[in-house]
């Protein structure tokens, strides 16, 4: 009897606690929920800044809690991609700016080997990525964006995930960002790995497509195909090449189509009823053979 009354002590002192830590991270999550409804209801840039910082501290708060990790958040509009393998989540949001630039944040929970969990801010470093195509970045140097598709694959560096993003950018240009994260041996979150192969000529760590900001852009992972099938970009004429405010789609569509450990380039994928013809654009620049997302931007700053 004193076996069982000490066993059934523990089990209702464990599902009390269980329940109690449920109901603060509700109550967490309802307090963010308002204070995100805040932000996106000022027009102030400052209020909206220190609204903001009240948002990510009480998020980092509410994250630390323990069962935070599967806890989903669904009431706040954020961007939250998880690991099939429940390895770790991201969450990330973006901050309108003055002139139209943007301030991206993120928060990245990542399951230890003991089961713990640790909790990771994401700085976005977009000012001092010189070379978007191919750096090699931390949590501490991020290209921003907020991410809305993960795709695992293994590359011949181990387990990898694709992480599919969006950046407002600026008034001019929007960008759409095909991400590479992988883990070093101690850990560490790792943005970037050279396994994009576009015609044998360039193997590339990142992909960035720039583009009109009055444009939309597909850009979607089909599980069907094992494709990342995009739309392919044209400047309005070909003096505007390199100039991505003038770029959008032309009606085709290409992708990214996993091929053993690498995502390999195809063009013209066929997306369309066969019984439609294909769309031209106007003065499409039919002489330009490479993809929009090889040409080096003209400097746009970011803020």
């Amino acid at each position: 009897m004193l076996r069982i009354s000490l066993f059934l002590g523990v089990f209702f002192t464990t599902t009390l606690t269980f329940s109690q830590q449920s109901v603060e991270i509700r109550e967490a999550e309802y307090s963010l929920k308002s204070i995100y409804r805040q932000i996106l209801a000022e027009i102030s840039y400052s209020s909206r800044d220190s609204l903001n910082a009240l948002f990510y501290r009480s998020f980092k708060e509410a994250l630390m809690h323990q069962g935070s990790f599967s806890y989903p958040f669904d009431s706040i509009p954020i961007g939250k991609v998880t690991s099939p393998d429940g390895r770790f989540r991201i969450f990330t949001w973006n901050i309108p700016q003055p002139g139209g630039y943007q301030k991206y944040f993120g928060l990245m929970q990542v399951k230890n080997a003991d089961g713990g969990v640790k909790l990771l801010e994401l700085v976005d470093g977009r000012n001092d990525i010189k070379d978007p195509r191919n750096d090699k970045l931390t949590t501490q140097r991020w290209m921003a964006a907020l991410y809305y598709q993960l795709v695992p694959f293994n590359s011949t560096f181990g387990p990898a995930y694709v992480l599919l993003g969006y950046d407002f950018n600026n008034l001019f240009t929007s960008k759409k960002i095909i991400e590479v994260l992988t883990f070093d041996t101690q850990g560490n979150p790792v943005f970037g790995l050279p396994v994009f192969n576009v015609d044998g000529k360039y193997r590339l760590s990142r992909i960035v497509f720039e583009f009109s900001a009055r444009a939309s852009m597909v850009l979607r992972y089909s599980d069907e195909a094992k494709t990342i099938v995009f739309d392919h970009l044209s400047p309005s004429q070909s003096i505007f090449t390199g100039d991505f405010q003038y770029y959008g789609p032309d009606g085709s569509f290409d992708g990214f189509k996993l091929e053993d450990s690498e995502w390999v380039y195809v063009r013209d994928l066929d997306l369309r009823n066969p019984k439609r013809p294909k769309p031209k654009p106007i003065d499409a620049p039919v002489d330009i053979k490479e993809p929009g997302f090889i040409y080096i931007p003209y400097n746009t700053p970011v803020k």
